[in-house]
C-alpha cells in the first residue's frame, strides 16, 4: 500500500507543480496585456460527484487487492539461489602485462645500444580485451535444471559476468551439482561442485563463488 501511495504522490506532485506554473504564466500574461482576470465559474456539484465516483472505481480495487499475498513457489518449498559474479578468460591470448614487459625489455636494450629509442604502444593498444561468456550447468538430484551462458558486461565485453537464478526445492535431502565453464567451451569445467544437503521448509540455500578458496560453494 505504501508503494502505491508513493507512486501516486510521485505523479500528482509534478502535475500539480506544472499546473501551478501554467496558472502563474497566464496571470502574468493577462497582467501585461491589461486583460481582466476571468471570473471563476462556480464548482459544479455534479462534476465533483463524477470525479469522486471515477476515482473510487480505481481506488477501491487497488486498496483491497494491493495487499493480497502471492507466492510463486509452494509455501513449504525451500529455494536454491545461484548468485555470484565471475570473469571468463580472454577470447584472444593477449595479456597487457606480458606485452608491457617485452616492450620494456626492448626499450632498455635499444637505449643501451643506440641511446635513441622510441617506445611503441601500438601492440598494447590493439590487445583485445573481450572475455568469454560464463556457462553454468546445475543439477538437482541428477536432473539438469539449468544450462545457460551469461554474457560478460562492459562496453567491450571485458568485465565480469553476473550469474543469478533460483529454483524451488521440496524439503528433504538432495544432491546438487554445479559445473562452471569460462573458456568458451564445455570440454572440461573450470570449476565443479558436488554436494548433498538437507533443505528445510522455506529455507534458502545459496550457491556462490568464493574468491578466497577459488571454488564454488553452497551454504
Amino acid at each position: 500500500m505504501i508503494i502505491i501511495l508513493v507512486t501516486l504522490l510521485a505523479f500528482v506532485i509534478p502535475v500539480g507543480i506544472y499546473l501551478l506554473r501554467e496558472w502563474k504564466k497566464n496571470r502574468e500574461k493577462e497582467a501585461k496585456e491589461g486583460l481582466q482576470p476571468k471570473k471563476k465559474e462556480p464548482l459544479s456539484i455534479a462534476g465533483l460527484v463524477k470525479v469522486c465516483v471515477l476515482l473510487s472505481v480505481f481506488a477501491v480495487p487497488v486498496y483491497f487487492l494491493s495487499d493480497t499475498p502471492y507466492s510463486y513457489y509452494d509455501k513449504d518449498d525451500g529455494v536454491v539461489k545461484i548468485a555470484f559474479k565471475h570473469s571468463g578468460t580472454r577470447v584472444a591470448d593477449c595479456e597487457e602485462a606480458d606485452l608491457i614487459k617485452k616492450e620494456g625489455d626492448r626499450y632498455r636494450q635499444q637505449l643501451k645500444d643506440t641511446r635513441r629509442v622510441r617506445m611503441s604502444i601500438e601492440k598494447i593498444a590493439k590487445c583485445p580485451r573481450e572475455r568469454h561468456p560464463v556457462m553454468l550447468e546445475f543439477y538437482v538430484d541428477g536432473e539438469k535444471v539449468l544450462d545457460r551462458a551469461y554474457s560478460p558486461t562492459g562496453l567491450k565485453k571485458d568485465m565480469a559476468s553476473y550469474i543469478y537464478d533460483e529454483f524451488p526445492v521440496p524439503p528433504g535431502e538432495h544432491s546438487f551439482r554445479a559445473l562452471l565453464y569460462d573458456s568458451g567451451g564445455k570440454d572440461t569445467p573450470a570449476y565443479a561442485l558436488d554436494t548433498r544437503s538437507v533443505v528445510k521448509p522455506r529455507e534458502v540455500k545459496v550457491v556462490w563463488f568464493s574468491d578466497k578458496s577459488d571454488s564454488l560453494v553452497m551454504e
